[in-house]
């Protein structure tokens, strides 16, 4: 018969303070988890559970020697609190504080599971120590065997003769054996010494000594390599070594060698305070092996932003290069490969009810042979607007004043000065809105010609009115036996833009904007100030859609034409001009995991597409998916783009995936970018194989020459990674992709 003792003492008050156990992704070896686990032992035995430190002992027998010890026989359970040891037999001493089980000794905590032949338990000294243990960590998945298994003042772990992994199974896929493991939960880090890292049955290292993580906390030491070949760097290999020098701040330093360049170093620091971010990349190379001609290689990045309270803000960021080609050669988590342009910039931002201000300083570095933009040393904007938002009638003044900088042009530094009254009716119901502005753009320009050393002063005063109406019906109806709801969104708007003479105001900042359904009820075709195009003309267009009952949409058509009613033939008309556009912009949710997206803008002057774009894409989740896509420009900086995109992953198997992307450009009948990938993943490890081609530009060259053959960089990769030792082996897949020339994106955000 089964008896229950009650020890009234202060044993076991805490083997663990780790968190509850999480089950790792894969099962756990069933020759070491227990069937009966905490909850299930308290379930049944509730009356049992001591509510205080004390312990409560189960046996079939008991008996007390000499008053000294108590003698435990028969199916031994000893409970405390939510942990349990079961054993065949146990002797407590109580001049000695210590219990002694044997036998089928198994430890069943929050923390973790412990098998052995015996244990120890000193509740004097908090310790406690199992033989011949077998064990599975709550912390992580985790688990192997020691010749001896101790805990010290609760959490912190001793292994002696022990081995390590986090595979399932009695044969995991690799394994760490160590002399001594040292693990302490407070600081989450653990230490290993005279460690052999096996890959299956074969050595393939020894290690002295090695610290690794317990948890997500950040800890300093090794993080994963990455290794490779390419056409352009031959064989590589890289190596983080991350330092954690406190909870808010930390340094990463990575060698990379590659045999035919030579020795890159990069150094990676970033600061987190309550109030800002800080991030500095310093990446130098002295000398490339294959460059020669070129001195010094380096990139330096720093980016900032702080908030001083509610109402001001600052971000900074600035890049330097050593030459212009360094981005397109050498991969950086900052800049894109495909990078034409450095945006350094320092911005202070204030928010106020009424009033909002802004000082700006910015020079957009270009890259390659192209023409250099004007420096912005001081750009200081004003914005007041009345304080009533729910008003019919709204009144907003706007002002700004910039100083424009070049070293090569003839006119080096140009001040503009600009001031803009506007006065609107803003009505919005959910079944209408009316829309009408009238605003004075005054702008004064001071020129200053390096040559000749003389200033030439521009002005130019702009009416312009705005009346932009629309209407939202809408209607409960059904379609494929399917209820529905559909929309209509009819939409005209009347512009009209006073002509001026900006014969003698210089390009600074202004480009044309980018057009699509959206922009034609803009009231702008230009970025910045330089060019306000006359516009007299109307815009008539209209939305549809249809959204199921979870009010997704699964339909979208947009159509619009812009009609002129004037034709401005005055000064500079060719660079202010705006086109009579006809545009459509179409969304179908095909099925559950198919859409399809696209957009074309028509110039109905002149009979031509200038723009457009498709896409078929398929979506199940993110290592599942399918997308090809199409996208045309008829002039894109002087371009014509015709192309062709496919992107493709899909996970074979709970343990495989593939990818692949390839991309080709009709105007040239060019290869521009292909890969294809491979993924072993298993819930231990996972190893990923990839192969690149693509095209390769020198930005370093004078000037482009199309007639040049086409070079390629051809390259492959692997990446090796294990679980339980900070390497996340969740799919990565999919994120090939982000080393593409072109990166995957869903149709929504494809644009020209």
């Amino acid at each position: 018969m089964n008896k229950s003792y009650s020890l009234s003492l202060l044993l076991l008050p805490s083997l663990f303070s780790a968190n509850i156990f999480a089950a790792p992704e894969c099962e756990l070896p069933t020759n070491v988890i227990s069937k009966n686990t905490p909850s299930n032992v308290l379930e049944r035995k509730k009356s049992l559970v001591p509510q205080t430190n004390e312990v409560v002992v189960t046996s079939d027998k008991a008996d007390l020697i000499r008053s000294q010890y108590a003698e435990f026989s028969g199916n031994v359970t000893i409970f405390q609190q939510e942990q349990t040891i079961k054993a065949d037999s146990a002797i407590f001493s109580q001049e000695k504080q210590q219990f002694n089980a044997k036998g089928n000794v198994e430890l069943n905590s929050k923390a973790a599971l412990v098998t052995g032949e015996s244990i120890l338990v000193d509740d004097r000294n908090k310790n406690f120590e199992l033989v011949n243990a077998r064990y599975q960590f709550g912390f992580n998945a985790g688990r192997g065997k020691a010749n001896t298994f101790a805990i010290q003042n609760n959490n912190k772990l001793l292994l002696d003769g022990a081995t390590f992994t986090t595979c399932p199974g009695d044969d995991p896929s690799w394994l760490f054996s160590s002399g001594d493991i040292y693990i302490n939960q407070e600081k989450g880090w653990g230490e290993a010494w005279n460690t052999t890292f096996n890959i299956g049955n074969v050595p393939i290292m020894w290690i002295p000594y090695i610290t690794f993580p317990i948890t997500d906390e950040r800890k300093s030491g090794l993080l994963f390599p990455s290794f490779g070949s390419s056409t352009r760097h031959g064989v590589y290999y890289s190596q983080p070594i991350y330092f954690s020098l406190a909870t808010n701040y930390d340094f990463t330093f990575t060698p990379e060698y590659m045999s035919e360049r030579g020795w890159l170093w990069k150094t990676n620091y970033r600061h987190l305070s309550e109030n800002s971010y800080n991030e500095l990349q310093l990446e130098y190379m002295a000398k490339d092996s294959d460059n020669r001609e070129l001195n010094e290689r380096y990139l330096a990045y720093w980016q900032h932003e702080s908030d001083w309270s509610d109402n001001w803000a600052v971000t900074t960021q600035l890049t330097s290069l050593g030459d212009d080609n360094y981005i397109s050669e050498f991969d950086s988590e900052y800049h894109h490969k495909a990078d034409t342009n450095l945006n350094n910039f320092v911005a202070v931002n204030y928010y106020g009810e009424n009033i909002d201000a802004s000082f700006l300083s910015q020079h957009i570095q270009e890259l390659g042979p192209q023409q250099a933009s004007y420096r912005i040393p001081a750009q200081i904007g004003v914005n007041w607007r009345d304080s009533d938002n729910l008003a019919l009638f709204k009144s907003n003044l706007f002002g700004q004043y910039t100083l424009f900088t070049h070293d090569e042009f003839d006119v080096d530094q140009v001040q503009r000065l600009h001031i803009e009254p506007q006065f609107t009716f803003d009505y919005k119901t959910p079944a209408y809105q009316l829309l009408a502005s009238t605003s004075y753009l005054s702008t004064f320009y001071d020129q200053k010609n390096r040559l000749t050393q003389e200033s030439t002063q521009v002005s130019r005063n702009i009416f312009k009115h705005r009346i932009l109406a629309g209407l939202n019906f809408e209607k409960q109806t059904e379609y494929f036996d399917a209820n529905v709801r559909q929309t209509l969104e009819p939409k005209i708007q009347y512009l009209y833009v006073q002509d001026a003479d900006q014969t003698n105001i210089g390009l600074y900042e202004s480009q044309r904007l980018k057009e699509d359904y959206f922009s034609l009820f803009r009231d702008t075709v230009y970025s910045g100030l330089d060019r306000i195009s006359p516009m007299n003309q109307a815009t008539i267009g209209f939305s549809s859609s249809i959204f199921n009952s979870k009010n997704q949409e699964l339909f979208r058509l947009g159509v619009a034409q812009i009609f002129k009613f004037e034709n401005f033939d005055g000064t500079n008309e060719q660079d202010t001009r705006s086109n009579s556009s006809f545009a459509v912009e179409w969304f179908g949710q095909l099925s559950e995991n198919w859409q399809m997206d696209g957009a074309m803008l028509y110039n109905s002057e002149n009979d031509t597409v200038e723009s457009g774009f498709l896409s078929f894409d398929y979506w199940l989740t993110k290592d599942k998916n399918f997308q090809i896509n199409h996208r045309y420009a008829d002039d894109l900086a002087g371009f014509r783009i015709n192309q062709t995109g496919l992107f493709s992953s899909y996970q074979i198997s709970p343990q495989w995936s593939v990818a692949a992307s390839y991309h080709y450009n009709f105007e040239t009948d060019v290869n521009l970018d292909s890969l294809i990938g491979i993924e072993y993943r298993s819930c231990c490890w996972s190893v990923q194989f990839a192969a690149q081609r693509q095209v390769v530009i020198d930005l370093n060259e004078v000037q482009f020459d199309d007639q040049k053959a086409v070079q390629y960089d051809n390259g492959i990769s692997l990446n090796f990674k294990i679980s339980g030792m900070g390497g996340d082996i969740s799919s990565s897949i999919a994120d090939l992709f982000s080393d593409s020339i072109f990166a995957y994106r869903r149709p929504y955000l494809i644009t020209n």
